[in-house]
């Protein structure tokens, strides 16, 4: 499988768009904000100011002499995807991690590891075309999203104005728990920066 689009919505999902390599079966599977940032950037060829989760994992593999040999998407239960992550070790041994197809996808990307789909899933779930190439207005939507998240990343924000952005994300996709624990942290951190010091 190859990614072959990161979709970001503005109508609060995003999801990353796999491809058969030599066929036409698509998997479109739904991720977070972060992830979909962490996929695209990687895809890109894009690297942020300073490493994200995913790429101090890969130089925690490199520093044991342990590498990603390929990920897996092995099943699909209720809408959920399931995913492993087969890593050989400095001897030769090899194992399996359960993971998130999302972080699995994120990691294949940064360390050149192949990505596969169990044909059970294709079967399952897998459609014939990528049907987000149909929608001119939402591919549009997408590619400035994505630009917008790797401005981000190549723009390193303090942490009040990530907060604030993510404030208005949670307040557009309708998440007002999530935006009433946020406004909290923003108040804490303005409360702070406004005390004299000492």
């Amino acid at each position: 499988m190859e990614v072959v689009r990161v979709q970001i919505s503005a109508r609060a999902y995003h999801r990353v768009v796999l491809r058969e390599k030599s066929g036409n079966a698509c998997l479109h599977i739904v991720i977070g904000p972060a992830e979909a940032r962490a996929i695209a950037l990687a895809r890109d060829g894009e690297n942020p100011p300073r490493p994200l989760s995913y790429d101090m994992a890969c130089s925690l593999l490199e520093a044991v002499d342990a590498r990603i040999e390929r990920i897996e998407i092995t099943d699909l239960q209720e809408g959920i995807y399931y995913a492993l992550v087969h890593l050989e070790g400095a001897g030769g041994d090899l194992c399996a991690i359960d993971s998130r197809p999302s972080d699995a996808i994120a990691l294949a990307l940064r360390a050149n590891a192949p990505i596969f789909a169990a044909t059970a899933v294709l079967e399952q779930e897998g459609s014939v075309e990528d049907d987000l190439a149909d929608d001119e207005d939402e591919t549009t939507d997408e590619m400035a999203a994505v630009e917008d998240l790797l401005s981000q990343a190549a723009e390193p924000r303090s942490e009040l104005e990530l907060l604030r952005q993510r404030l208005e994300r949670a307040v557009s996709e309708e998440a007002y728990e999530e935006a009433a624990r946020l406004r909290d942290q923003i108040s804490e951190l303005e409360r702070q920066e406004c005390q004299p010091p000492g």
